[in-house]
């Protein structure tokens, strides 16, 4: 598996962040970083907004299509996609 990567924004990159719109408080992660699921997407995943609390951290498996290339930015459209609630699991799993 790929290691993982904390994107968190240092406090000068929290002051330089561009935002597309503004905001009262400054972001702790990039514009973009946050993905909303709703109704349908969480029934295809069977992800019940009842199982969750605030705070909990999913497993989240995907794959995606890069759809545009730029000189400092790509983007991915996520197309399939896996979650997992790792509040669940067991110690040691």
């Amino acid at each position: 598996m790929s290691k993982l990567v904390d994107l968190e924004l240092d406090d000068e990159d929290q002051l330089d962040a561009i935002q597309p719109i503004p905001m009262a408080t400054k972001p702790r992660y990039p514009y973009g970083t946050k993905i909303c699921l709703c109704g349908p997407e969480m029934k295809k995943l069977k992800l019940d907004p009842s199982d969750c609390k605030l705070g909990d951290y999913i497993d989240m498996r995907c794959f995606g299509e890069v759809t545009s290339i730029d000189e400092n930015r790509v983007e991915i459209q996520i197309q399939r996609m896996s979650v997992e609630n790792e509040n669940d699991e067991e110690p040691g799993e």
